[in-house]
């Protein structure tokens, strides 16, 4: 498959049209399938749910949950048997002269892209987890929903090619592994209800993709995986019933948050691989936790 194949003259055609300023607006919209940003929502989607004081809504979060690391078990894997490229100019951000000086290096790394670049990891996450929401999700109808998911996969994708960051081939195939992915995952779980099965299938995917692709990223992916598998388990009381107080929600949020950030401090300190998988594990072991940890702590101070 050629460059020119992939392309179709698409991504040429978008970067021109949308050259000269709207880079930046390219950029963020990027970041609604971003793996960090769609670690967040999925999480966040999670903690509400839980907090929704039922069982069908805790699994329907946990579900939710689980999506964006199948997400990075299948890049990791995929785009290393492709090992197809980018676009030439992947890895060049279009300067913007009017742009403060401190904004620039953030810019230039949500605008750009390095390594392979078949399929597009943005639009097979963004197909997944934003698919996922509104497969589980019981605000709004149906078809709105569905239209809300469609237009986020479309601008994702578009904001992909216009940024010159992939081919044409590379969004379609994404979208249509995702939706793939989505389905077969919906339909494992019993509509959502059973996150333990997505959290098996992502567990083997994970050492599958280590073993074939070692690389410090894939060995994090596992060990987050490997986390909210073994926190499912561990730190779950299926008899436990949620509440919606705002202490518990707050303390919950709390702990989400934190664990958050510190990760990323330590993910950012480029500690060795093994403290990394130790951190990853815990850190999502705790995400799983962070509604009864939250409910918890919130009972005792209501008891004192």
């Amino acid at each position: 498959m050629t460059q020119f194949d992939r392309g179709l003259g698409v991504t040429k055609w978008l970067r021109d049209v949308f050259s000269g300023g709207d880079e930046l607006l390219l950029a963020l919209l990027t970041q609604l399938g971003d793996v960090w940003f769609l670690l967040t929502v999925a999480g966040t989607f999670y903690v509400v749910s839980a907090g929704r004081g039922t069982q069908t809504h805790r699994r329907r979060g946990a579900f939710v949950l689980a999506l964006p690391l199948v997400y990075l078990v299948l890049v990791t894997a995929m785009k290393g048997a492709f090992e197809l490229p980018r676009p030439p100019d992947a890895g060049v951000a279009p300067p913007i002269p009017w742009l403060p000086s401190l904004v620039v290096p953030v810019y230039e790394n949500t605008a750009t892209a390095t390594g392979y670049g078949f399929p597009s990891g943005h639009a097979i996450g963004t197909t997944l987890v934003w698919g996922g929401l509104g497969l589980v999700a019981d605000r709004w109808s149906r078809r709105l929903r569905a239209g809300v998911v469609a237009s986020v996969v479309t601008l994702v994708c578009l904001s992909r090619l216009a940024l010159g960051v992939h081919y044409l081939v590379d969004v379609v195939a994404g979208v249509a592994i995702g939706v793939t992915t989505l389905l077969a995952l919906y339909y494992l779980s019993d509509l959502g209800r059973e996150p333990d099965r997505v959290f098996f299938v992502a567990v083997v995917g994970g050492v599958v993709a280590v073993v074939t692709s070692w690389t410090f990223d894939s060995v994090l992916v596992l060990g987050g995986i490997v986390g909210v598998w073994l926190g499912w388990y561990a730190f779950v009381d299926s008899s436990l019933t949620l509440s919606v107080s705002r202490r518990a929600v707050a303390l919950s949020a709390a702990v989400f948050v934190g664990t958050l950030l510190v990760y990323g401090a330590l993910y950012l300190w480029n500690l060795p691989v093994p403290v990394m998988f130790g951190a990853s594990v815990l850190a999502a072991a705790l995400v799983v936790g962070v509604p009864d940890i939250g409910e918890r702590v919130a009972r005792r101070l209501d008891a004192t």
